[in-house]
């Protein structure tokens, strides 16, 4: 065995002992994903669908965090627009949206957030969200949820 090899085994060996203690420190461990925040699943879909603006109007014909059509929104139980409902009843329309429609209803946001049936009914959004801001405007309606989603209401 030359001296190039073992040098190379030593570094490797001091590199793999750095992150093991690195994962000790952090609470991580091999069997355990790591986690980068609590954040629920609606949570995660709607900072990928909207920067996680649950009141976001940008006249694309998709409102609020979740990103609904207004026909969407209205045919699972939304009242008024969904950029004007709470985080909590957008999360209520989202969750009836996913237990007929299923996560394919966001279709990017959805998986990037890891999004099934089991835990979006089981995330309620927990607190508000809100921040009070409104915007105003009009679009046209494709009946679609997200910005690329494919659950459509009537033809």
């Amino acid at each position: 065995m030359n001296l190039y090899s073992t040098s190379l085994r030593k570094v490797a060996l001091l590199v793999g002992a750095g992150a093991v203690a690195a994962a000790g420190m952090t609470g991580l461990s091999a069997g355990e994903p790591a986690q980068a925040s609590e954040k629920g699943v609606w949570d995660k879909v709607a900072e990928c669908e909207s920067g996680g603006d649950w009141h976001i109007n940008t006249g694309n014909g998709y409102y609020g965090g979740l990103q609904f059509s207004e026909q969407t929104w209205k045919a699972f139980g939304g009242e008024g627009m969904p950029h004007k409902a709470s985080k909590a009843e957008q999360i209520d329309v989202a969750q009836k949206t996913l237990k007929e429609q299923g996560p394919g209803a966001w279709p990017v946001c959805g998986e990037k957030a890891g999004l099934t049936k089991k835990n979006g009914a089981a995330d309620d959004g927990g607190g508000s969200g809100d921040d009070g801001k409104k915007d105003d405007g009009g679009s046209s309606d494709s009946g679609k949820v997200g910005l690329g989603g494919n659950v459509t209401v009537g033809s």
